[in-house]
């Protein structure tokens, strides 16, 4: 069985190390599918972002995967608008469903809590998960979102920095500043990178809960069992700092394979074309 996983950035590969250490046999390939080196998806407008996911989505087909994983709030929230919904080539199974899942959960077994969903502005201002969990149920004064633009970057450069801290804290000034008490508040993370400081969030926000849905996406999906193992795989459009290959592979030592391919991992600028 070949499962791909894909984010525009290296948050994803939290997902893809989770997958490697649920055990099995098969392939597991990662995409990078950042665009460019200079401009991501979040500079593009919400058409071209459309178009050029589209072209990244059958960059990925080529490779003939099994299952696609968008380990991408961001793509997710793209795909589910594209014209590759429901593309009979491959299933896809995206986080969209997994964070309304997690955080429906949460607020229907703590009625007195509200939620906080982080993301980048593409995510948040989307209002995709704020929208399902209204439609599920949940009242809309208990829902609110913080857009956090730049900081999954500054995660990829260097996770544990105090500019990462920084970037927490201003977003934490900010919400305040509207909303006066944050204590019955969980944070959704719907930035896949998120989860890779949360003692830093704990640290600032000092939340009613911790909401990860790279925890909750994988629930049903492993690959078969056997003896075989699982072949890791890393392909980027873009080249990668060796500096943020540094920083980024201790964070996966529990899974050496998914550490390795990031560190060995295949420069393929020609996985699609951007215009």
């Amino acid at each position: 069985m070949r499962i791909a996983v894909c984010d525009s950035g290296l948050g994803g590969l939290d997902i893809a190390a989770r997958l490697w250490a649920k055990g099995g046999t098969g392939e597991l390939i990662y995409f990078n599918v950042w665009p460019e080196v200079d401009r991501g998806f979040g500079k593009m407008s919400p058409e071209e972002r459309v178009q050029v996911w589209e072209r990244a989505f059958d960059g990925i087909m080529e490779y003939a995967p099994d299952l696609l994983v968008i380990g991408c709030n961001t793509l997710s929230v793209v795909h589910r608008r594209s014209g590759r919904a429901g593309d009979p080539r491959c299933p896809v199974l995206d986080i969209v469903d997994a964070a309304v899942d997690v955080c429906g959960t949460f607020l229907r077994n703590e009625p007195e809590k509200k939620l906080l969903i982080l993301g980048t502005a593409e995510t948040v201002n989307s209002g995709c998960y704020r929208n399902m969990l209204i439609e599920s149920g949940i009242s809309p004064e208990r829902i609110a979102g913080l857009p956090l633009p730049g900081l999954a970057t500054l995660i990829e450069q260097a996770p544990f920095s105090a500019e990462v801290e920084e970037r927490i804290a201003s977003g934490y000034a900010e919400i305040t500043a509207s909303t006066a008490d944050l204590s019955s508040y969980a944070l959704a993370l719907c930035c896949t990178h998120f989860g890779y400081v949360s003692p830093a969030w704990q640290k600032i926000f000092k939340p009613a809960a911790l909401l990860n849905p790279n925890e909750n996406i994988l629930k049903d999906l492993s690959f078969p069992a056997g003896e075989g193992g699982i072949k890791v795989t890393f392909i980027s459009k873009i080249p990668l700092n060796e500096s943020k290959i540094a920083a980024m592979k201790g964070l996966f030592s529990s899974a050496p394979p998914v550490a390795e391919a990031l560190e060995n991992y295949l420069f393929t600028p020609g996985l699609y074309k951007v215009r």
